[in-house]
């Protein structure tokens, strides 16, 4: 009897992995080694409703939606030029699957910050990302800030890379004109 109820548990084990894991959230604080919020990684969708992605609504689109009002390049726009501080060099890491989730390799995603600077990488085994920053105030701290944005669903096909957007911790919408999604550059 034993030995079956191990069993048991090993397929229920053995199936839980097997499911697709959630998305990650939408939007992800970004805390410094004092515990104080430095930034907020923001992820659109294609879709002004939101809701589970999809190939209709796909995220990580670098102009879109989030909770129905615009996002993407106009926010770096209305947040131009603000600063980030943090004392440590910054690491974000991530992982890119498909809608089943299996691990997308070799896809690129980019990051765009509301003080003008971009960083791109691309995804390496598992689908597994990493982006790594440079301490843009005085270090000091040895060790770098690890920041997990967690796992993506990407069904964009059609784009070039997977976009997320580095913005202050209380950043400003987009503008209400922005009822167009504003042109890649």
């Amino acid at each position: 009897m034993k030995m079956w109820w191990m069993a048991g548990l090993g397929m229920m084990v053995t199936i839980a992995s097997a499911a697709p894991a959630t998305e990650a959230p939408d939007v992800v604080g970004v805390k410094g080694a004092d515990g104080k919020t430095i930034g907020q990684i923001v992820t659109c969708s294609s879709c002004q409703s939101g809701g589970a992605p999809s190939k209709k609504c796909p995220r990580g689109v670098e102009n879109g939606w989030l909770g129905g009002k615009r996002c993407g390049q106009c926010l770096i726009e209305a947040n131009y030029g603000a600063r980030f501080a943090y004392s440590a060099d910054l690491h974000l890491a991530g992982k890119l699957t498909d809608a089943q989730g299996t691990p997308l390799n070799d896809r690129f995603v980019k990051l765009f910050m509301a003080n003008g600077w971009n960083v791109r990488t691309k995804t390496f085994e598992e689908g597994k990302f990493r982006m790594m920053l440079g301490a843009t105030a005085e270090p000091k701290e040895s060790n770098p800030l690890v920041v997990d944005v967690g796992e993506r669903i990407d069904s964009q096909e059609n784009e070039a890379y997977y976009a997320l957007f580095f913005l202050p911790d209380s950043y400003k919408p987009c503008p209400a004109t922005a009822d167009k999604p504003a042109k890649k550059k």
